[in-house]
């Protein structure tokens, strides 16, 4: 194996580790509230990891651009690997959470440098060729992230699912600092603290307000007004730093180029319809339709296989028609499949959801990783680590924004629903509904009652999927008017460096 291999494979594992870790900690939760305790921290264990990623992706991605990727991809998968241990040695919630936030560190900068590290390993023509590869790492990770944290849970005990990222980890840490012989690396600017911190304050303020408005405190508060002042107080002394710096951390001057703008975008948007119907789908299929709820993880796995065979098919048009009418016939799918979960009913078939999680997967894996090469395919190498995780950057705080907003739809839906089924004595329903009585066994209710909580669901749903379906169809759009036509290789800004082959 060469050691462009050797790189490639070390790089994808990490990703895979840092992928089914957040996977696979979502099944243990009940079993580690019930060890540990903490309830009212329950969603803290997912919202401090969340954070942490978010926010330091794209300082990560700019630092590997100063500093060199092998440098700052090792500073990175060794926080992760340290903070994954601490949290399997966790005793109490707290401290779960203060260390799950050190991971989120750590797994900030696994993921855009180590695409970034395949980046300057291949020409252009060959990463669209091997990009379903990327897709792949985490479709295989949304899989069996689920399977490998329900057996340890089981069989072990919860605290190996943090243990096992220790020993994959270090694989992956010695085949970089042995194999990966980085090219002599030119420093190019400096470290933009001002930017950092107000971009990385606004962020942090969003994504609290996230995470606690409409739980914590309601959306039209005193406490929202608040966060919401402080966010756009940031946000405009970001833009100040920037404009006035010698060396901005995010140069305003890249969104000049209609490659980086849209597929920046376009990240954004599919990060925001398609996060929350991942989110949401399963409650339908459990909720709605009244599987198992092993059923409703498993509508999934078509989303998945079709993203990384789309991906590769994707790669392949890519270089014979460009980017562009690949990722216009990517959005179209998307707007095809939210369309036709805009018309699920409660009578629909699970094979019939299974159909149209396939339609979105397929839709994905054109979008997704051909927005990425895109933009790394659009400027110099000295900005490469930059735009990846921008585009990483946007994706994920479109995913937290869409879960927010598209979950905002849900329970307003739904309140609304029961609170009017509930004042009629033929729903067959108590004067007090809980949305948890569909979905729990123990609470009993009549079959009349059980329909009648179906349907509101059912409408609650269909808020949510027809909130992603205006989203993607306004990412159609971008692509079709804004998205530059031609040929991969009229799109190259600078060929990229094949540093690193040795072989």
């Amino acid at each position: 194996m060469s050691r462009r291999a050797l790189v490639t494979a070390g790089a994808m594992l990490g990703m895979f580790v840092a992928a089914m870790d957040v996977t696979a900690v979502g099944t243990a939760m009940p079993t580690i509230v019930g060890a540990l305790g903490g309830l009212a921290l329950y969603s803290w264990v997912f919202a401090a990891y969340q954070i942490s990623f978010v926010v330091t992706t794209p300082i990560f991605g700019r630092l590997a651009d100063i500093y060199g990727r092998k440098r700052i991809y090792l500073i990175g998968i060794l926080s992760f690997i340290a903070a994954s241990a601490m949290c399997g040695l966790a005793h109490s919630m707290g401290w779960l959470v203060l260390f799950r936030l050190l991971q989120g560190l750590g797994g900030g900068a696994i993921l855009p440098i180590a695409l970034t590290i395949i980046a300057d390993l291949y020409p252009v023509e060959e990463r669209l060729k091997i990009q379903g590869l990327f897709s792949g790492v985490w479709g295989f990770a949304a899989i069996v992230g689920p399977l490998i944290g329900g057996y340890l849970t089981d069989h072990l005990t919860w605290r190996w699912i943090f243990f096992l990222n220790v020993p994959i980890g270090l694989v992956t840490t010695l085949v970089i600092t042995l194999v990966f012989d980085e090219p002599p690396h030119v420093r190019t600017g400096t470290v933009d603290y001002p930017g950092i911190a107000f971009l990385s304050g606004s962020v942090i303020a969003l994504l609290l307000l996230l995470f606690w408005g409409g739980n914590a405190f309601r959306w039209a508060s005193p406490q929202t007004a608040g966060l919401v002042a402080l966010i756009a107080a940031l946000l405009l002394l970001f833009i100040r730093a920037e404009m006035r710096g010698e060396s901005p951390f995010i140069p305003f001057s890249l969104f000049e180029n209609r490659v980086i703008t849209v597929a920046a975008a376009g990240g954004f948007l599919i990060g925001t319809s398609m996060f929350g119907a991942i989110a949401y789908i399963p409650l339908f299929v459990q909720g709605v339709i009244g599987t198992t709820a092993t059923a409703a993880g498993a509508v999934l796995t078509p989303f998945m296989v079709m993203w990384t065979v789309s991906s590769i098919v994707g790669g392949r048009l890519a270089l014979v028609w460009g980017y562009r009418p690949c990722i216009v016939g990517g959005m179209s799918l998307l707007v095809a499949g939210f369309l036709l979960l805009t018309r699920l009913t409660p009578q629909a078939a699970f094979a019939t959801v299974f159909a149209d999680m396939a339609v979105l997967g397929a839709g994905m894996g054109l979008t997704a990783t051909l927005f990425i090469i895109a933009m790394q395919n659009a400027v110099e190498r000295p900005l490469r680590g930059l735009v990846t995780s921008i585009n990483i950057f946007t994706r994920n705080l479109g995913s937290a924004i869409g879960v927010s907003a598209q979950g905002a739809v849900l329970v307003g839906i739904l309140d609304a629903r029961l609170q009017g089924l509930a004042g009629q004595g033929s729903s067959g329903l108590p004067r007090t509904v809980n949305p948890e009585m569909i979905l729990d066994p123990g609470l009993r209710l009549t079959g009349a009652g059980h329909a009648a909580m179906q349907q509101a669901l059912a409408q609650a749903l269909h808020g949510t999927f027809l909130l992603g379906l205006i989203l993607v169809m306004i990412g159609l759009v971008t692509v079709v008017v804004f998205m530059p036509a031609g040929s991969v290789t009229e799109l190259v800004h600078a060929a990229p460096a094949g540093g690193g082959d040795g072989g």
